[in-house]
């Protein structure tokens, strides 16, 4: 209300409070004191002036609280979307390494397919190059010397017929004629020298090792045409022949005197 409504109420009072009081309840003034009253109401306006301001401050604070709830709320949503967000990249990412992880398991399988193939061929390749090479180098007829015979692209030298000698000399004559003896190391090369002569020294023997038998090229013995039970090393027996009774190997005495067979 406005203070001259409230002026206008206190004097009503006043007029009352003087007329509904006795002459003797006056003061010698005219009237008792009143301040009692006046400090009440003025306690009142002042409460209810201090009530309303809490009441402000507090829809004011409550306002700014809502306010910040609200910030806090968006904050938040905002965060759980990023989340969310990172969240769904990560399944993705993971998704992406799985597959990337099974391409290079096929690529890998593709690979070592490609590399089987590409041994299988590359030795089809070099198996062909070699016949190629063997057929170039077969079709070329070798020119031999005199008294020499040729076959299968080599030339080969008898000994004179009725001058025999043990293998090392037998060897050192074939030697001085720029050749070794006869290496026999296939049916139709054995096959051969046994039509020259039927019993011949050839170039193998185990003198360096007992029972390991070398060629003159110094090659090892991988098949051989050894004729039943041989090699026996009966009597210390180093070096090989070729058989009369059976045309396959026998070793014998070193020392022994043998026609021989030279190869080109």
């Amino acid at each position: 209300m406005s203070m001259a409504m409230i002026n206008k109420s206190e004097e009503a009072e006043e007029d009352t409070w003087s007329t509904m009081t006795p002459p003797d309840k006056r003061s010698k003034y005219g009237w008792r004191s009143q301040c009692p009253v006046r400090w009440i109401r003025a306690a009142a306006v002042c409460l209810g002036l201090l009530l309303l301001i809490v009441i402000f401050g507090l829809v004011a604070h409550n306002a700014s609280a809502i306010g910040q709830q609200d910030s806090l709320l968006d904050h938040l949503m905002k965060r759980e979307k990023l989340i969310h967000n990172l969240t769904t990249d990560n399944y993705a990412l993971r998704d992406e390494l799985n597959q990337m992880k099974v391409n290079s398991s096929r690529l890998t399988k593709e690979m070592e397919e490609l590399q089987r193939e590409y041994k299988t061929v590359a030795a089809s390749r070099d198996h062909l190059l070699q016949e190629y090479t063997t057929l170039n180098s077969s079709s070329a007829c070798k020119v031999c010397p005199s008294e020499w015979i040729p076959f299968d692209n080599k030339c080969y030298y008898a000994s004179p017929r009725g001058k025999n000698k043990n293998w090392e000399d037998s060897r050192k004559d074939c030697l001085q004629r720029g050749a070794d003896l006869v290496m026999p190391t296939t049916r139709p090369e054995l096959n051969f020298v046994t039509r020259i002569y039927d019993r011949t020294w050839i170039g193998l023997s185990d003198k360096k090792s007992e029972g390991r038998w070398l060629w003159v090229d110094g090659s090892e013995v991988q098949t051989g045409f050894w004729q039943t039970g041989e090699p026996n090393n009966e009597r210390n027996e180093d070096c090989a022949e070729i058989s009369r009774t059976t045309g396959e190997w026998n070793d014998v005495l070193c020392s022994t005197k043998l026609p021989w067979v030279c190869e080109d």
